[in-house]
């Protein structure tokens, strides 16, 4: 190999001064000089160091960045393309010693799982809490983005850990192609609690439009899922202000805190449109353009961890209405909304009010692909049959903070997460 020097303040180089030069040659222009000499040629080690940098180091950060997030078997068949050069390497052999040991040391957690939920954020207390009507509604059922993120921050400093609510159960099928569930201790790395997570009314409804909430769930330039946030100028603000992108971008900065990438459940209903477009209208001029968006964005958040329920397309008692209403309801939730978010084996009831089991509707949510059920309590609560599951939900918001802040002891400390402009329950 040749190095190049030049010094003076004009170097003149062709092809000609070049050729059939030996070990130097000297080539004069006014104020300068070209030296070529030769360059020591690189040992073997050198030369390993070289691709082991170019072809080992790039393997070893992506297994690492997948282990992170428990995908130990990922990050080991990545380990596996490692040339074969390098496969004594100590840092290979290291990382897979480290990533079998962590995939065979998961336990099975042996308590009943929590499931909380949440309803869309108040981005803008001032605007949701300012003395009208609504404001108590808000104070009740829905949570600030503040508290959001403080409670992640708890709840992942106390240990927990998201889980998808299909671990609960495994599926036997026999002979002849019937279905048994069978109830399942979730495993999960030593020391973990298991979470399951839901999101409630992701339509963003008109009566919410001026009191500080996102307007609705969008793609950015780089495909991430976020919000479209209005302040009360005007001004609009493309960003993390409701609980899909704020809990993307905690378990990005986290990924121990999400088993293998899970997220939530999406509880969507479909009277006022899907994830802040309006689908549901006729007359929106701009009704497949909008179909397009939200299935987009409905992709990406299923390739990200999210999974979507439905929660009754008119946001029903399912408890009180009759059967016949019921099945209308589900048929019209599926027409519209299933067909941009895709199929679906859970059900949310609305209310958190449960049919009884058995029942006629149970049969026929059953007859409609529904095996996962979830209601409303404080408490854990988890029941596997052979044909169905049932789940428990905690509302993670005003009433509970403010009422039963013991209720949810377990899970972190109220006087830690609840918002200081959060007024009094009325």
């Amino acid at each position: 190999m040749k190095k190049f020097y030049t010094t003076g303040l004009i170097t003149l180089i062709t092809a000609s001064m070049l050729s059939g030069c030996s070990s130097a040659l000297s080539v004069t222009a006014p104020h300068a000089t070209l030296i070529v000499e030769e360059e020591p040629e690189l040992t073997e080690e050198e030369k390993a160091a070289i691709r082991r940098e170019e072809t080992v180091e790039p393997l070893l950060k992506e297994a690492q960045e997948l282990a992170h997030g428990y995908f130990y078997e990922e990050a080991l068949d990545i380990l596996n393309h490692i040339p074969e050069e390098f496969t004594a390497d100590k840092e290979v052999t290291a990382a897979i010693t480290q990533y079998t040991t962590a995939q065979d040391s998961f336990i099975p957690y042996d308590q009943p799982i929590r499931h909380i939920f949440f309803h869309s954020l108040i981005v803008d207390t001032s605007l949701a809490f300012d003395g009208d009507y609504m404001e108590n509604g808000y104070n009740y059922w829905m949570t600030t983005a503040d508290e959001f993120k403080a409670m992640l921050n708890e709840l992942y400093a106390n240990q927990y850990i998201l889980i998808d609510i299909h671990d609960l159960c495994e599926e036997q099928t026999d002979e002849n192609g019937n279905v048994t569930l069978i109830a399942k201790q979730p495993l999960v790395p030593k020391g973990k609690i298991p979470l399951v997570l839901s999101v409630d009314d992701v339509n963003y409804y008109e009566y919410m439009k001026n009191d500080g909430f996102a307007r609705k769930l969008l793609l950015d330039e780089n495909g991430d899922v976020k919000n479209l946030y209005i302040d009360q100028n005007g001004q609009e603000s493309i960003g993390d202000y409701d609980v899909v992108p704020i809990l993307d971008a905690f378990v990005k900065e986290h990924p121990d805190f999400s088993l293998r990438g899970v997220k939530g459940i999406i509880a969507e209903t479909g009277y006022e449109g899907t994830l802040g477009y309006r689908t549901h209208d006729p007359e929106n001029p701009n009704l497949e353009e909008d179909k397009a968006s939200a299935k987009a964005v409905a992709d990406r958040m299923r390739e990200t961890g999210w999974q979507f329920a439905v929660h009754g397309y008119g946001h029903r008692h399912t408890a009180k209405i009759s059967y016949n209403t019921l099945a209308s309801d589900t048929k019209k939730w599926k027409e519209e909304v299933g067909s941009l978010v895709g199929d679906t084996d859970i059900y949310i009831y609305p209310y958190g009010e449960e049919v009884d089991y058995p029942s006629d509707k149970l049969r026929y949510l059953q007859s409609e692909g529904f095996r996962y059920f979830c209601g409303v309590w404080s408490k854990a609560f988890v029941s596997v049959k052979d044909t169905y599951v049932r789940q428990s939900r905690c509302n993670l918001d005003g009433f509970t903070m403010k009422t039963r802040p013991e209720a949810i002891a377990d899970l972190f400390d109220v006087s830690r997460v609840l918002d200081e402009t959060r007024p009094d329950l009325k």
